[in-house]
């Protein structure tokens, strides 16, 4: 007798299913945007992290004269014309401009006024850093004054300008 034909048959055999690469284009392009994106976000951070630079180092040569001002180190003239020099070197970098070094007396206060969006340094704190530091009797650091330099010199406040 015949064998039954469909017997002899074999299964199906699928092909083998496909590996992960190559990846298809789609992945490609999602890679390719990712990239940029990455690349574009990078060089804004690096872009910005560097326009802060002088002002973070401004702010550490005025804290180091404070801090040694507080410890009796330095003397508050001294104190006074390392915080008003640094200011005038940053300003002048920062803006391109030296005729901000030329500042003294209330122009010199009123510039950094605007610069802080204040008026702590006419009539605050701040105004020892005008004519007031080649008086005689020189004088005394305001507790106040370090505050308000930190605040001239917050990076946001920098970044808008």
């Amino acid at each position: 007798m015949q064998d039954d034909p469909l017997a002899q048959l074999r299964d199906i055999h699928l092909p083998a299913d496909p590996g992960w690469w190559p990846p298809a284009p789609g992945w490609w392009l999602l890679a390719a945007l990712l990239l940029i994106s990455l690349t574009v976000i990078g060089r804004a951070l690096l872009k910005r992290h560097r326009a802060g630079r002088p002002h973070r180092e401004a702010l550490a040569v005025i804290n180091a004269a404070l801090a040694a001002h507080a410890r009796g180190g330095m003397p508050a003239a001294d104190c006074i014309n390392t915080c008003n020099a640094v200011l005038k070197r940053l300003w002048v970098h920062v803006d391109g401009n030296p005729s901000v070094a030329a500042l003294s007396g209330d122009a010199w206060l009123q510039y950094l006024d605007a610069r802080a969006g204040t008026t702590a340094f006419m009539e605050g704190p701040g105004h020892v850093l005008g004519d007031e530091r080649f008086a005689a009797a020189p004088p005394e650091v305001d507790p106040q004054l370090a505050a308000l330099l930190r605040q001239l010199l917050k990076p946001t406040r920098s970044a808008g300008r």
